[in-house]
């Protein structure tokens, strides 16, 4: 048998394992997690806190917050204004966006995560998609780099999962890159815990079915670290945490009732938890501010608190009024789906069922504290410091520039 590698680190993504979720299943990998702490999210959704921890940014930085954002001459899909004269009934149907989805992402090129979710046809063209690239590989940001730039460029040997693939076939594709001891780092994220809150909330009894689950692929998993690596470092991580959804309110009707005239005086896009606002007519301003400032349901994210969080964009590109809902109240009907999910993130970062957790088997340094500070957890397993080098790392052999040998199943 050939012998071992010097080291494996090892980074797995639980969606929506959030600190609260955590709490509440204490066997999960019992013995094996040396330290656990909770981590401050983001404002937004997966679409923001996904990047910052692979890249330490802010969205602010790195230019991904939401997914959508109201820019109609940029639009690539203009096309689709066509398809608001087909029957409501048809094209309602999830299956059917899902596959309109897949064209659409097929004829622009994207090769990031995109989904049009619920967004009405009369209105899809108006707004440009953030996450044209899939960010997982490198130059998958707009702005900044990732850690798999500074991988590729040092020539580091890397896992990083496949989005098209569900959670088992990707412990299976990890654990052969692992047994082939091809890789020196690795990143899997895992989806189906943040789907099933999202179906059946935070206490239905099959999430501690799933957490079952998991503890025993995770554990396998380290099992065939350790027999093929001489030292394991591993992470457990998540971007979010995810609240119950306790009522659903039809925030758009309230705007609608004022009068003003769509993609004239303003536009608005509606997610699961916030409504983001453009004023094209800047007498539009006041009547929305108004009605929003004390509404019994969310209230206005104030720019400094926007530049507290990394999400102010002085161009206004995601938005010029931010409007967040008060937690466990779902934006229904939205842009995002006409029907109330029974868990939900994207609420106020500061809440508890907010928080991101995080757990090792190595000691959490202190000053990790937020979700973009696990890139720095990262970049320390790699031994990589500062800015990326101009040229990659050379061989010390024969004085030969490494070769990239990433595993991206």
């Amino acid at each position: 048998m050939p012998a071992k590698k010097k080291k494996l680190s090892l980074f797995l993504f639980i969606d929506a394992f959030g600190w609260e979720v955590k709490q509440r299943h204490p066997d999960f990998l019992k013995g094996l997690i040396q330290d656990s702490k909770p981590l401050d999210t983001i404002l937004g959704y997966s679409s923001a806190c996904d990047p910052s921890i692979i890249s330490g940014l802010t969205p602010s930085e790195h230019k991904l917050w939401s997914s959508f954002y109201y820019d109609p001459d940029g639009c690539p899909y203009k096309w689709t204004r066509y398809l608001r004269l087909l029957p409501n009934f048809i094209f309602r149907r999830g299956r059917v966006r899902n596959q309109i989805s897949k064209l659409i992402k097929k004829v622009c090129g994207f090769t990031g995560y995109f989904q049009i979710y619920a967004v009405p046809f009369q209105h899809l063209p108006l707004f440009n998609y953030a996450e044209q690239k899939r960010i997982w590989e490198p130059d998958g940001l707009p702005c900044g780099k990732t850690i798999f730039d500074r991988m590729a460029q040092e020539g580091i040997p890397y896992f990083v999962h496949d989005s098209d693939v569900g959670d088992a076939a990707r412990f299976e594709q990890l654990t052969g890159d692992i047994q082939r001891r091809r890789v020196d780092f690795a990143y899997c994220s895992l989806g189906g815990l943040d789907a099933l809150m999202h179906a059946e909330g935070t206490d239905s009894p099959k999430i501690e079915k799933l957490m079952q689950w998991y503890d025993g692929k995770i554990r396998a998993l380290l099992d065939t670290a350790e027999e093929n690596y001489n030292e394991v470092s591993w992470y457990i991580f998540t971007d979010h945490g995810m609240h119950n959804v306790t009522g659903s309110y039809d925030l758009a009707s309230d705007i609608e009732a004022l009068g003003l005239e769509w993609n004239k005086d303003y536009v608005a896009f509606y997610d699961a938890t916030m409504a983001r606002i453009w004023f094209l007519d800047e007498r539009s301003r006041t009547p929305i501010s108004q009605s929003l400032g004390n509404h019994p349901k969310g209230r206005i994210i104030s720019n400094d608190e926007l530049r507290e969080s990394g999400t102010y964009f002085e161009d206004g590109q995601y938005g010029d009024l931010i409007f967040l809902m008060n937690s466990g109240i779902q934006i229904i009907p939205s842009f995002m789906g006409i029907k109330p999910c029974k868990g939900m993130h994207g609420f106020n970062p500061a809440d508890p069922d907010s928080l991101a957790s995080l757990s090792s088997n190595q000691r959490i340094p202190a000053h990790i504290t937020k979700i973009q500070h696990i890139h720095q957890l990262m970049m320390e397993e790699l031994t990589l410091e500062g800015d990326a080098p101009s040229e990659p790392r050379t061989n010390p052999k024969n004085g030969a520039p490494t070769k990239r040998n990433p595993s991206t199943q």
